[in-house]
């Protein structure tokens, strides 16, 4: 019977392709998008770098599918693609590709920081949420007093006066993705200033609900982030994500070096990133404009699950009918 060899290990298989990868992410950081600006030698061992890493990239996603190797190896492929084959910084083909598929491909390859993202921030939110029901007076002192009793006092349609919801909007996004972008960049301190902006908001959300609660009005804060909730705390969850994406990096490099494994986990937070300051920029408009008006809360709630579903629909199969047959043009033509 004719011997099957046994398949490597992904420590084996990192060990004897490291350095071309590493080589092939230099020469695609050195060109920053331009092929013109490598040597003609640099060009030639561009292609034959990356015909290898297509091939290296099939072999990963058939025996290591669910290692981050994998990913990182996806992401390197992908770019030294959009090099390769790049077309005018404008055109309308490049631009449908990025956003139809590699951002929400990029989203999807990092779930598992999306899911850790979500419980640092609903954990601490439910949290207080039931500590500041069975401890009313923590509650009420965790907040200022003034504060409280103008949550307490205010009623749906009054949040934002009329005549300053329009220059309240740009206002309100350009805080909200200033939060985004801290928290993500946050990963760069080995994740520690991202975990305490999601710990943070999320007890600050908890307890803000429990207070209202105590009360017997938590139904007027409900009504008013029903319509642009689902959004800004996606973002939120979406941004601790590429903060945590950083710090794995930093935290676990695996066999490559803490700076290739940044680099081309920066490739990854910058989709991300730039998915969230969208997303943001739509939850603030309508922040500014429906949330503080006296529809009724079912027209809010609808608008947060439609807008919501939009979203996450967009991230679960953005691209998915178009990103086999790409891969496919790619691994075989390099054969």
């Amino acid at each position: 019977m004719p011997r099957i060899a046994a398949p490597i290990s992904i420590d084996r298989f990192v060990e004897d392709h490291l350095g071309r990868w590493s080589r092939l992410a230099d020469l695609v950081a050195r060109a920053s998008g331009r092929v013109s600006r490598l040597e003609a030698a640099e060009v030639l061992e561009l292609g034959v770098l990356y015909r290898a890493a297509t091939s290296d990239l099939a072999i990963a996603q058939r025996d290591f599918p669910a290692d981050v190797v994998t990913t990182e190896l996806n992401d390197l492929v992908a770019a030294t693609h959009a090099l390769v084959y790049s077309e005018a910084p404008t055109s309308a083909k490049r631009l449908r590709r990025f956003v139809v598929e590699e951002v929400p491909a990029t989203v999807r390859a990092n779930m598992r920081f999306v899911l850790a993202s979500a419980v640092l921030l609903f954990g601490p939110a439910l949290v207080t949420f039931v500590a500041g029901l069975l401890s009313p007076d923590l509650a009420m002192g965790a907040l200022p007093a003034t504060m409280r009793d103008q949550l307490i006092a205010r009623r749906p349609g009054t949040e934002i006066p009329e005549n300053l919801r329009l220059s309240e909007s740009p206002v309100i996004i350009v805080n909200n993705v200033r939060i985004a972008v801290v928290a993500a960049a946050g990963g760069l301190t080995a994740g520690l200033l991202t975990a305490y902006i999601l710990v943070a908001n999320g007890a600050i959300l908890g307890t803000l609900f429990a207070v209202l609660e105590l009360r017997g009005v938590s139904w007027t804060l409900l009504t008013f982030v029903a319509a642009h909730g689902v959004l800004e705390l996606s973002a939120v969850v979406l941004s601790g994500a590429a903060g945590l994406r950083f710090a794995w990096a930093i935290l676990q490099p695996g066999e490559r070096s803490r700076r290739l494994a940044l680099r081309l986990a920066g490739i990854q937070v910058v989709r991300i990133v730039l998915l969230v300051a969208v997303v943001l920029g739509v939850a603030g408009l309508i922040e500014a404009f429906v949330s503080p008006t006296t529809l009724l809360p079912e027209v809010k709630a609808g608008v947060g699950i439609a807008t919501g579903t939009l979203l996450w629909g967009y991230i679960a199969f953005g691209g998915r009918r178009l990103r086999p047959a790409a891969q496919r043009k790619r691994f075989f033509s390099s054969r």
